[in-house]
């Protein structure tokens, strides 16, 4: 038999997180109070707790605390030394229970402005009861690279339990051995509010959880930097192919990588998702990965002409942008896919402010790994056709 599940007294349908260590009521998060170490449901409880403790004090000096109201008033002049301490204790303690009784006050006159005020919805978590965290100085290039996170929790087996983000359904999964878990949920840019349901066999619905959180753009710092090596030590080679204009090898090679189970990256250009839809289907369809490389293949530096970096004339922030968006919005139109937030430069031609006029796009350059000659450097060269060309290599080589 499954577990049964504990639901907050105050907020039926929404899971109980700690018991009231006062009445014993089962709460939930929103509902905690936490004083002097222990869990309250209530500030009434917090209270009854405070003046149990009082009179536990109370009775334990209470012989000396009668002694010391008598016997003053009838012989103060020969009040002896522990009389007058034993007076001051009472009147400190009249002092305690004024107190109590003005702190009590004000909890009323509180609580009866918030009965207007809207209430909490079930599962939200209250965050200002959250202490702010420390923060300090991230380090330089420092970045989150994964936006995924698993979600674990507990229901009944006869529930269905799903989950959402935005409003939009993601997953459904029914528990196992009263356990459920939606592994690597992936969040989008921006705010992502995460609600977690239970589904009765009858239909009834009930809110297990609701998280709202946030997956930021990743820094400029960070999208600035071009990307053409990994990790030496790592033992791992990312695969990866453009598509400018012609589709002559397209399909074989996504023959031999899925024969061989391998996941690739596709650099398109528009001009290629316009004209081979089909293979950009296939490329989506089968899994790879695809980036931006530019709407229509331009060259942006001067390296053709004088081996230098220079930004060309005309090759300005406003194109880069417009070359990103327009390849963007086609690969979504034709694959419903949304396109990696990767780009390769044609011809390799980029700088530092072609760079930066990218990371503003919200795009991070890929390159490929450079070495000393054509032995060590990972380009195939493969789009080289002229055979009397010094940079030309067969497919064994």
């Amino acid at each position: 038999m499954a577990k049964e599940v504990p639901y907050c007294a105050n907020h039926p349908g929404v899971a109980a997180t700690d018991t009231c260590s006062q009445c014993g009521k089962n709460i939930c998060y929103n509902c905690t109070n936490e004083v002097f170490g222990e869990i309250f449901c209530s500030t009434q409880c917090v209270a009854v707790f405070v003046a149990k403790e009082m009179v536990k004090g109370i009775f334990r000096i209470v012989k000396g605390v009668i002694k010391g109201i008598i016997w003053p008033f009838r012989r103060l002049g020969t009040l002896s030394r522990r009389g007058w301490a034993e007076l001051s204790l009472t009147l400190g303690l009249l002092f305690c229970f004024f107190l109590l009784w003005n702190l009590n006050r004000e909890i009323d006159t509180l609580e009866q402005k918030a009965d207007g005020a809207e209430p909490i919805a079930q599962g939200t978590v209250d965050t200002t009861r959250i202490p702010p965290p420390q923060i300090f100085q991230p380090t330089e290039g420092g970045m989150v690279f994964s936006n995924t996170l698993d979600i674990e929790g507990q229901a009944e087996e006869n529930r269905i339990v799903s989950l959402s983000i935005n409003g939009k359904l993601i997953r459904a999964v029914l528990p196992q051995d009263g356990k459920f878990v939606f592994e690597k949920v992936r969040l989008i840019r921006g705010n992502n509010r995460l609600e977690v349901r239970a589904i009765t066999p009858e239909g009834a619905v009930s809110t297990l959880q609701t998280l709202t959180l946030t997956y930021a753009s990743p820094t400029l710092a960070y999208l600035e930097k071009d990307f053409s090596r990994g990790p030496l030590k790592t033992k791992q080679v990312a695969l990866t192919f453009d598509g400018g204009s012609i589709d002559n090898a397209a399909g074989e090679i996504l023959d031999i990588l899925k024969e061989k189970k391998v996941k690739s990256t596709f650099f398109l250009t528009g001009e290629f998702i316009r004209t081979y839809p089909k293979t950009v289907k296939r490329i989506v369809a089968d899994g790879h990965e695809v980036g931006n490389h530019t709407w229509s293949h331009p060259h942006l530096t001067s390296f053709a002409q004088n081996r230098k970096h220079t930004t060309l004339p005309g090759i300005t922030e406003e194109r880069i942008q417009t070359e990103f968006s327009k390849t963007e919005g086609l690969l979504k139109l034709v694959t419903g896919q949304d396109m990696a937030r990767l780009w390769r430069a044609p011809y390799g031609e980029y700088n530092a402010e072609i760079l930066r006029w990218a990371a503003r796009a919200g795009y991070k350059h890929v390159g490929w790994t450079v070495g000393r000659g054509w032995e060590e450097t990972m380009d195939t060269m493969d789009w080289v056709a002229d055979k009397n060309s010094k940079a030309y290599h067969s497919a064994d080589e």
